[in-house]
C-alpha cells in the first residue's frame, strides 16, 4: 500500500487519500479536515482543538489532544514524516483571517500545504 499524503498535524504519511478526506491519523489520531487545513487556528469541527495547537500538543506527549492519547500509536517503518513537513510556524506562515474566503477553495487542496508552497501555491504573499 502506497500513503502519499501526509498528516498535517504530525507529518508522517498515514493518510491514503488528499487533504480533507476525513481520514483519523493513527499515529496522532488528527481527523484530516479540509476547513481546519484552509483556517489552522479555527477549533471545532471535526477536531475539537485547532491544527496549531493539536501540533504543539502533539510534540508535547505525541497525540494531537489529550482525550485520545490513549488512541495513537507509533508511526511504522512505511509511515515516515514527509521530509519538507514542518509545524505551522505563526511568525513565518500567512493564512486567511480565520473563516474569511479570500480566494475560492483550491480544486487541488494539496495547495494549501503550506510547508510546501510558501511562496507558489495557495498562501503566495500578496502582490506589492
Amino acid at each position: 500500500m502506497s500513503l502519499t499524503y501526509p498528516c498535517v498535524c504530525c507529518g508522517h504519511l498515514t493518510m491514503q487519500g488528499p487533504p480533507g478526506g476525513h481520514e483519523i491519523c493513527p499515529v496522532c489520531f488528527w481527523e484530516d479536515d479540509a476547513t481546519q487545513l484552509r483556517w489552522p487556528d479555527l477549533a471545532g469541527g471535526a477536531n475539537r482543538i485547532s491544527l496549531i495547537k493539536a501540533q504543539q500538543n502533539y510534540r508535547a506527549f505525541g497525540a494531537c489532544d489529550e482525550r485520545v492519547a490513549g488512541q495513537v500509536r507509533p508511526a511504522e517503518d512505511d509511515e515516515p514524516p514527509d521530509p519538507a513537513w514542518r509545524p505551522i510556524d505563526p511568525e513565518r506562515d500567512r493564512f486567511e483571517p480565520r473563516g474569511v474566503a479570500l480566494a475560492p477553495w483550491p480544486d487541488e487542496r494539496t495547495v494549501l500545504y503550506w510547508w510546501r508552497y510558501r511562496n507558489t501555491g495557495f498562501w503566495r504573499p500578496a502582490p506589492d
